[in-house]
């Protein structure tokens, strides 16, 4: 979740490509298969109103629609503020909107913090994420009971909306001692010792589930998918995931004569630039989701068996 930096992907469960159904048939029912169908990266605001006010390429007809009344606002004469209320509305339906053309299962939203290490003082930034956080769950909501009635009237299930707490992810993949297994090897078994248990959870206390472990866990994940079935990747993605699995140089900034900052040498002009953290965020928070259905279906079945 973020305003300049916000990612997404789109995992399917159990659905694998036409090419490998009959690997899939033989495997057992208790293994996991994902399929990474979408994965993006975007900067909302950006992608409503490009530089001198022109859309963006691409945009969906619901985003086209948005971005056409805040350049009508603008071209009034008044200055536009992205970040206000009336601003980011806009820029939360429009996303709302773009998210149920997938016509997804679940929609797993990362639930957000106001202080970062406990400091006194709530950052301007962080209130414009959960503005926008907020504004989001408002939007798919009303859509729930209001613009949704058309699609449940066609047989279509509204998604289940979800929030995912990064703490949960981390103390998920801080107490297993295989850090980097494959994901369908993960949740192997239902129960653990109490004893180790107890010993994970004083130990976690000390732990934390950093910016490089997340994308280490999906770097790992994503070569996986070059050599196993247990987690495949859409053939147009081919790119995106080679470039963020390989070593990024460093670029070097300098200043230029207007005194802002430009990227010179080393800068990276492959598929994928900038910032990993958030494209392994949202990857590593759908795996774990799909893990834990996958543990709930183990319950509900071991249940029913001893009933």
């Amino acid at each position: 979740m973020g305003v300049k930096n916000l990612a997404f992907c789109l995992l399917d469960l159990h659905e694998v490509p036409p090419d490998l159904e009959e690997t899939y048939a033989q495997k057992t029912d208790s293994q996991l298969s994902l399929h990474l169908s979408d994965w993006k990266r975007l900067d909302v605001s950006e992608r409503l109103v490009a530089k001198h006010g022109s859309v963006l390429a691409n945009p969906s007809p619901v985003i086209e629609d948005q971005a056409r009344e805040i350049k009508d606002v603008s071209s009034s004469g008044d200055q536009i503020n992205l970040y206000a209320p009336s601003s980011l509305s806009k820029i939360a339906f429009g996303l709302a909107s773009e998210f149920l053309q997938y016509k997804p299962d679940y929609i797993l939203i990362e639930r957000q913090r106001f202080r970062s290490g406990g400091a006194p003082a709530i950052q301007e930034w962080t209130v414009r994420v959960n503005m926008l956080e907020s504004m989001l769950w408002a939007s798919l909501e009303t859509m729930r009971h209001g613009y949704s009635q058309g699609v449940i009237a066609q047989g279509q299930k509204f998604p289940d909306l979800l929030e995912m707490s990064p703490r949960r992810v981390g103390m998920f993949w801080l107490a297993r001692e295989d850090f980097f297994p494959t994901p369908a090897d993960v949740a192997t078994s239902l129960t653990s010792p109490k004893e180790v248990v107890q010993t994970t959870e004083s130990e976690l206390k000390k732990r934390s589930f950093e910016k490089k472990d997340k994308i280490a866990l999906a770097r790992h994940w994503l070569s996986l998918s070059m050599t196993t079935d247990d987690l495949t990747v859409d053939a147009n993605l081919g790119p995106m995931v080679a470039s963020f699995c390989s070593p990024k140089s460093r670029a070097s900034r300098r200043k230029n004569k207007d005194d802002e900052h430009e990227e010179v040498d080393g800068a990276d002009t492959s598929a994928l630039s900038g910032k990993l953290d958030d494209l392994a965020d949202c990857l590593v928070q759908a795996v774990t989701f799909a893990l834990w259905e996958q543990n709930r279906t183990r319950v509900r079945d071991h249940v029913a068996s001893q009933a």
